[in-house]
């Protein structure tokens, strides 16, 4: 959340360099035409940066290089901060926040110095939004207040605007939602009072995030609109990426997947044309991979994954190069330094044997070994410390990545679990039209009753990992009295449990397999049906479901009769839930199925599940 607004922010701290665009065209004449090292120079390179960094990234940097190269070269002290000013901000939209960091402070440090009061709230501003990223709350409200003492008193301008919008972006990261959108909407109408149009347009995309936090979809939708179709007109390739994207969420957030799909693959094309930071490319990757999980569109899940995860270790593999080079570079120059402090050392001794009589010729040579077995030990400890300092950085990285893979794995856990709700209640659904197609109205009205207490728990239990053993009993006894008024009087069923005081199981992992036993076992089954759920635990947790069915060969007899081949989908879901929670928590994880039989006749179907645990005490 924090770094989605804090890229907004970026875009619109650098609007004051010039409110109306020019063409791309009529910028490059004018540069191609003056060819002299002076400010108009510098002003149309600074024009062509600003025109491209919301379009091509990487031709940005080369023009502001020789922006500020100029500007030095001529003592342009009021253009050098705007350029110092302008880089930082390229290096927040690329995402690179160390190199972000020391521009900002090189920004506003100038700004300081000798910048106008226009240049030192947007410097101001530019660090206030690095600080956030790294989570330094002390620095960044303080710069922000700073700048609202700047413009306390001025007339409505942009600079006034951006303030309330600095300030509405801080209550947002401490969560004060209701002031976040006060000053949002300061910001929005001062934009619109002074005809800032590009600040209006981000603090919309801002207050339409606002609206996604709040839950209300509708108005979140309709202030994303606009902003998107102003980039469109505007052909800001970065900024329509960036409302593609929003707008995409906002549609997985009203659980309108289908909708979201094409509108995330929009944000990635304009991300890929523009050259935008890779890390806004890995979140709509894996947006996308969720989103065709829950279609149970796998092909395309598996597609996208794949691409989220080549991506996301092609970043790692950047940070890591980069900062073994750093290390690299640091370690070169501190040896270059130690040797040329022992070759001074030497000389000076040199210089003074030569002035000494013989008598002290002997003393001199002593000194000199001393010396170098002095240097010889700083270069040995200087090289022992840099070494350990590449084993820590391999360290940190190493927890780092494993760290990430643990996150990835419980959002693909999570997904998994988002697929198996709608499929159970869907078959609750079918069951109430049933009873009540065959007009049996006190059935029908006590199923409903059970059924909104099945659908209160299934919703509460489906966002929680683990459950009290004693809330899952509760649950699969409310589910099984909504399947004993299907079945009537021929079904009967038990739940036990033996020493599971004090537990905490996974929610809603035995519930399809009794699914599974009622469908498939029980209810093609002639005469009175029986099933049995007993919960043991020793030194591991294991549930048994025993039924006395048809069996699993007649069933699947009968299932070919019906031309029904496919595999079902809550077993197929559980299984890649178990095997994920495996991987997870390196256990003895799984199940396992058993046909009954009787003198080689069928009996029924016992299912043995081997499940993770927590204790509560």
């Amino acid at each position: 959340m924090l770094k989605k607004n804090s890229f907004l922010l970026a875009i619109l701290i650098s609007f004051n360099i010039f409110s109306q665009e020019k063409s791309i065209d009529s910028l490059i004449t004018a540069l191609n035409n003056n060819v002299n090292q002076d400010t108009i120079r510098v002003n149309s390179l600074i024009k062509i940066a600003y025109y491209y960094i919301d379009r091509d990234m990487e031709k940005v940097l080369p023009y502001l290089q020789e922006a500020l190269t100029i500007s030095k070269a001529i003592d342009a002290k009021y253009h050098s901060v705007s350029i110092q000013n302008e880089m930082a901000r390229y290096y927040r939209a690329k995402g690179v926040w160390d190199d972000a960091m020391k521009q900002a402070i090189i920004a506003k440090k100038e700004a300081d110095a000798f910048g106008t009061k226009q240049q030192k709230l947007v410097a101001n501003s530019g660090l206030q939004i690095v600080y956030a990223n790294s989570g330094d709350d002390k620095k960044s409200i303080a710069l922000a207040l700073e700048n609202l003492a700047l413009t306390e008193n001025d007339p409505p301008s942009p600079s006034r605007a951006r303030t309330y919008f600095d300030i509405g972006n801080l209550y947002l990261k401490i969560r004060k939602l209701d002031l976040t959108e006060q000053y949002y909407t300061k910001g929005i109408q001062m934009c619109h009072e002074v005809g800032f149009k590009p600040g209006e347009m981000v603090m919309k995309m801002s207050l339409s995030n606002l609206y996604k936090i709040q839950k209300r979809y509708e108005k979140a939708l309709e202030f994303i609109s606009e902003p998107l179709a102003y980039y469109i007109t505007t052909k800001q390739t970065v900024r329509i990426g960036s409302a593609y994207m929003q707008m995409a969420q906002i549609k997985s957030s009203q659980g309108k997947h289908e909708e979201s799909v094409p509108i995330y693959l929009k944000a990635l094309q304009n991300y890929e044309d523009s050259g935008a930071s890779l890390h806004f490319k890995k979140h709509i990757l894996q947006n996308l991979f969720i989103a065709y999980s829950i279609l149970q569109d796998q092909e395309k899940a598996t597609e996208f994954n794949t691409a989220y995860k080549k991506l996301k270790d092609s970043i790692d593999s950047n940070e890591r190069k980069a900062l073994t080079e750093k290390l690299k570079v640091a370690y070169e120059t501190d040896k270059i330094a130690a040797q040329k402090d022992a070759a001074e050392a030497r000389t000076k001794l040199a210089e003074a044997t030569s002035r000494q009589n013989k008598n002290y010729f002997i003393g001199a040579i002593i000194i000199a070994i001393l010396i170098l077995m002095s240097a010889l030990f700083l270069i040995g400890r200087l090289r022992a410390r840099k070494k350990m300092e590449l084993i820590t950085l391999e360290f940190q990285e190493t927890q780092k990545r494993l760290e990430i893979e643990k996150q990835y794995k419980e959002s693909e856990l999570k997904a998994l679990k988002s697929q198996m709700n709608p499929h159970f209640i869907f078959n609750s659904l079918n069951s109430i039209q049933d009873l009540i197609l065959q007009q049996n109205t006190d059935s029908s009205y006590d199923y409903i009753v059970l059924f909104a207490q099945l659908v209160r728990n299934t919703l509460n239990y489906s966002s929680k990992n683990f459950i009290a053993i004693e809330k899952e009993l509760e649950f699969l006894d409310v589910y099984l009295q909504l399947e004993k008024l299907r079945f009537e009087d021929d079904f009967t069923y038990s739940i036990q449990s033996i020493n599971t005081e004090g537990l905490s199981v996974l929610s809603l992992i035995v519930q399809p397999f009794i699914e599974n036993a009622l469908l498939h076992g029980l209810l093609h089954k002639a005469g009175k049906k029986q099933l049995t759920i007993d919960f043991t635990f020793t030194d591991h947790l294991l549930c048994t479901i025993i039924d006395n069915g048809i069996g699993r060969k007649e069933a699947k007899k009968i299932q070919e009769r019906q031309g029904n081949h496919h595999e079902s989908f809550a077993l197929k879901a559980i299984q890649q839930r178990l095997e994920i929670l495996k991987d997870q928590y390196g256990t003895d994880i799984g199940y396992e199925i058993f046909d009954l039989y009787n003198d080689q006749l069928a009996i029924g179907t016992r299912v043995e599940i081997r499940m993770p645990f927590q204790k509560k005490y």
